[in-house]
């Protein structure tokens, strides 16, 4: 590489450009990140910790679409149960579809109570199905109690 440079008294001239200003430039780079994180009173990290952290991060990001996809499915299936249990409850409960109803519902409960377990702990699809589990509890809660005879 070449850097050409004005000279006031004869012109142009070339210069070749030695690999050691490329060096101190990313070791000015590192010098300037510890100088902020001394500054922020942050242990100090060396370069593989923090490529590691960037490839975590990652993989999380990747991860995420399928957790999003996986409570979403989850969600879906316990709404699906609540209106079997809906259904059973407006027919009366007669005969064996109230009480399968309801098995599907708790089944269906269990599964999103173990995704939540499972899952980051942040996000709308979470939240999501973090308030259909509390909604098919409390109508399981209710059933139990003798609410809807």
């Amino acid at each position: 590489m070449t850097i050409r440079k004005i000279d006031k008294n004869t012109g142009i001239y070339s210069k070749p450009k030695v690999g050691r200003g490329a060096k101190s430039g990313a070791a000015g780079g590192a010098n300037f990140a510890s100088t902020l994180d001394a500054v922020a009173g942050l242990p100090p990290v060396d370069a593989a910790e923090r490529i590691h952290a960037t490839e975590a991060v990652g993989e999380v990001d990747a991860v995420s679409d399928q957790e999003r996809r996986r409570q979403l499915r989850d969600a879906d299936d316990l709404l699906d149960s609540l209106e079997g249990l809906e259904k059973g409850l407006a027919e009366g409960g007669r005969g064996d579809g109230g009480d399968s109803a309801r098995a599907r519902l708790i089944e269906t409960r269990d599964q999103a109570l173990r995704t939540l377990s499972d899952s980051p702990r942040v996000g709308e699809e979470r939240d999501l199905l973090n308030r259909t589990a509390v909604l098919a509890a409390v109508e399981l809660a209710k059933s139990d109690r003798g609410d809807y005879n």
